[in-house]
């Protein structure tokens, strides 16, 4: 069987399309539908846009601390005043609906807006 010029086109096309696919979230990241949500004791302390530039927000609890940093739309908790360092762990958040707690000291930090989320599974 011999191939036509049309073939050709329509094969091009669609090997363009499948790598467009592949490579959109690489060069559109809409960091700016997102925000991380700092909450102490169930009450918001903070809400800071996910952007292209480094914050460090220190909530600071009495002799307690956690230490939150944002770098290029990833979000960590750097240091924190807690025995076991599990939110420290927890290591770099960055999609809608992703959590690092800190339950010593009532602290969690969430992805907060538009994207892909990390939600496998729902029940009603």
């Amino acid at each position: 069987m011999k191939l036509k010029k049309g073939d050709f086109i329509l094969i091009i096309l669609l090997i363009t399309a499948i790598w467009g696919w592949f490579v959109k979230d690489s060069f559109f990241l809409d960091s700016s539908s997102k925000q991380a949500v700092i909450k102490v004791n169930s009450e918001v302390h903070s809400i800071i846009p996910l952007e292209n530039e480094s914050r460090e927000i220190n909530v600071n609890l009495g002799k307690d601390y956690v230490h939150v940093k944002i770098e290029h739309g990833l979000v960590w908790v750097e240091d924190s005043s807690c025995p076991d360092k599990v939110c420290i762990r927890t290591g770099k958040i960055s999609k809608p609906g992703q959590s690092i707690v800190c339950l010593p000291n009532k602290t969690v930090v969430t992805i907060e807006g538009q994207g892909e989320s990390v939600i496998d599974d729902l029940s009603f």
